[in-house]
């Protein structure tokens, strides 16, 4: 199967778990807050430790800090499009839209289809980079109007997967490996994070009508923050092939894929704690996902094409 059916095979039954989710979703109000706990305090921490035992001292020594470093950075253009957006948009949730990659629940499935195993593990790095801005700096800037400084602080330092990181950095440079008879646990895991994940998209999206989807903003907000995106990736990854050169081709693919990813589900649980926007989110995060897959699939697609 070519790298476009791989694709398409890997990610259009999780569309299809949008689409359910969000036809069941009203019925359900409580599932999307369960699906998210069962994600940020299990699924993806193991999946986390599986990854960093698994990846080489390279990979971590460099895609974190610079997927981390673009997150925060996709804050610029995020603040500029809040100035001319005015009061159609909270300018701390557009921030949070710019900067928070669906890297978990988009990215594995693409780079298991693209490269297997091997590339899922580079996009756990990738992951890492970006959820530890999202759900550290990124989540304290926003909570910070709503629940005062040392509060959103508090809760910042809360956030497992900063605990999950140190502890499966500590245990990888002490040696220790993840056992066998864990790999089929791992593989339902990784299985389930997407899963769940896509499941929380549409579960977000059951409370939204017709009214609420407003074309014109939309595609304003998500066309801009496609273009920061590849700028801002595309350069940090041009000064590291200048000035480090110790990542793979294959790692550079993966890492440059990130910035067509979409926008990550958790924006809604940002909406809902500043009480602002919530349709608008679920529906802008939607509607990444859904030029996420064509632009990936487009990619991909013409790359391959000019390949010998």
């Amino acid at each position: 199967m070519s790298a476009i059916g791989n694709i398409a095979a890997a990610l259009l039954p999780l569309y299809g778990v949008i689409l359910l989710a969000w036809a069941v979703g009203s019925r359900v109000p409580w599932a999307a807050k369960l699906c998210s706990r069962a994600l940020v305090f299990g699924l993806i921490p193991l999946l986390v430790i599986d990854k960093v035992l698994g990846a080489e001292a390279r990979q971590l020594m460099v895609i974190p800090p610079l997927v981390f470093v673009v997150s925060a950075l996709m804050s610029i253009p995020a603040y500029r499009l809040a100035k001319r957006l005015g009061d159609d948009f909270d300018p701390k949730l557009l921030s949070a839209s710019f900067s928070f990659f669906n890297v978990a629940f988009f990215g594995v499935p693409v780079s298991q289809a693209l490269f297997g195993e091997v590339g899922v593990s580079t996009v756990i790095c990738a992951y890492i980079g970006s959820a530890l801005y999202g759900n550290t700096i990124g989540y304290f800037l926003i909570a910070r109007t709503k629940e005062g400084t040392r509060k959103a602080a508090t809760k910042a330092l809360r956030v497992p997967l900063v605990y999950v990181v140190i502890g499966s950095l500590l245990a990888k440079w002490g040696g220790v490996t993840m056992p066998e008879a864990a790999a089929p646990i791992v593989s339902i895991a990784g299985t389930l994070v997407s899963v769940l994940g896509m499941a929380v998209i549409g579960l977000n999206l059951a409370e939204t009508g017709r009214d609420d989807w407003r074309p014109r903003l939309m595609t304003r907000i998500l066309a801009v923050r496609q273009v920061a995106g590849l700028i801002l990736l595309g350069a940090a990854l041009a000064l590291e092939a200048a000035f480090v050169g110790i990542l793979s081709p294959r790692d550079r693919v993966i890492v440059g894929l990130v910035a067509l990813f979409p926008i990550a589900s958790n924006v809604t649980l940002f909406a809902t704690l500043l009480d602002t926007n919530r349709k608008a989110a679920a529906i802008l995060v939607a509607l990444s996902s859904a030029v996420s897959l064509v632009l990936v699939l487009l990619v991909v697609g013409v790359f391959h094409s000019a390949m010998p």
